[in-house]
């Protein structure tokens, strides 16, 4: 017994190795970047060619407004690129084959069947599938809780920092079509716990599904902000205003749906006497 526990805290050992050793060489190449970015920043050097870099690594994030909020967004960014590259380097021939079948099949399939193959795009329709209000609850809080705290992970919500939004959207939106992943793994660990066994696994990747789409609309928000005259105003509205009205309704939804099975339950109850 004594050796199993042995030989399994060594193999996870071994394990969080491989993790750390195969994140060493992405995660030096994005510190880097911020580095030589940040420094390039400080010296007042503000090129357009800088500006794809700083976008596709957050190098500006945190370097003005929330420090804290900014750190949070990179370390993310951070997480997310990690696995990106993990999953490269991991790749075999086989992947190479399977690539080559599935762009040989598109061209056969119909334009529906070819978005359904989309993540992000099973997101959207799972979104508007059900339309009870407790989905249309959770969707709508998804969406309000990503667009109300995209500025606080993008620093100062603007759109040279919002490349967090965009790798959350693809990565969370991709686990939940999957049902695979880090977040996906971590939520059934919290659901498989006896006092939320009966939460509706349902609602929650309606939550999710929300918050990848907010997230991917948080881009052109911060986008809005640039607007001559208007911008700042439109980027009020949008950016803080919006997100607490859909937070609001997201509760009322789920307010309204608690409150008509807590009305459907007396007769129910009557009912079997």
């Amino acid at each position: 017994m004594g050796n199993l526990k042995q030989r399994s805290a060594r193999e996870w050992g071994r394990y969080l190795w491989t993790l750390v050793r195969n994140s060493l060489a992405p995660t030096a190449l994005m510190a880097l970047f911020w580095l030589l970015l940040g420094w390039v920043r400080a010296a007042g050097v503000q090129w357009v060619i800088l500006w794809p870099l700083n976008f596709l690594t957050g190098a500006l994030s945190g370097l003005e407004g929330s420090a804290l909020g900014g750190t949070i967004g990179k370390a993310i960014l951070l997480v997310i690129f990690n696995s990106f590259f993990r999953g490269i380097v991991v790749r075999r021939k086989g992947d190479e084959r399977r690539r080559v079948h599935f762009l040989e099949e598109l061209k056969k399939e119909s334009v529906s069947t070819v978005l359904a193959r989309i993540p992000q795009y099973g997101n959207l329709r799972l979104l508007t599938g059900d339309r009870t209000p407790l989905m249309l609850g959770c969707g709508l809080l998804g969406v309000g809780i990503a667009l109300a705290s995209y500025p606080f992970l993008t620093g100062n919500g603007s759109l040279v920092n919002s490349m967090v939004c965009v790798a959350l959207f693809l990565s969370v939106g991709k686990q939940i079509s999957k049902q695979r992943g880090l977040l996906i793994t971590l939520l059934n660990i919290v659901l498989a716990r006896k006092a939320l066994r009966t939460v509706n696994r349902s609602a929650v990747d309606r939550v999710f599904a929300g918050f990848a789409v907010g997230m991917a609309a948080a881009v052109p928000v911060a986008a809005v902000r640039a607007v001559p005259l208007v911008g700042g105003a439109l980027w009020m509205l949008l950016a803080r205003v919006l997100p607490g009205a859909l937070i609001l309704a997201g509760v009322g939804c789920l307010g309204w749906t608690l409150w008509k099975a807590r009305q459907i339950q007396p007769a129910g109850q009557g009912a079997g006497k």
